[in-house]
């Protein structure tokens, strides 16, 4: 079996690749297949690029929200509060 060969690859190059996808609307995996890349690989520098573009901006970090199960007193379902105001309930 063949081993690939690990490439190092310069900071420059990865923001331009980045750059290609963005500012082109081309796919990444299109990109990729043309820069001979993983779309793992080239997504990961996208993804990089908006956080920065979108921090330049001012604008804060993103968080995560995370949907909490809790359980009901006295019933068998479970509570799930999501965007904020909204409940679901399951039962």
């Amino acid at each position: 079996m063949q081993e690939r060969q690990r490439r190092s690859l310069t900071e420059e190059y990865k923001r331009q690749a980045a750059e290609l996808v963005v500012s082109s609307g081309r796919s990444i995996t299109a990109v990729s297949k043309e820069l001979g890349l993983r779309d793992s690989v080239l997504r990961r520098w996208v993804d990089k690029l908006r956080k920065e573009r979108h921090r330049r901006r001012g604008a804060p970090a993103r968080r995560r929200r995370r949907c909490r199960r809790t359980r009901l007193p006295r019933s068998s379902g479970y509570v799930r509060r999501t965007s904020g105001c909204a409940w679901n309930v399951t039962f």
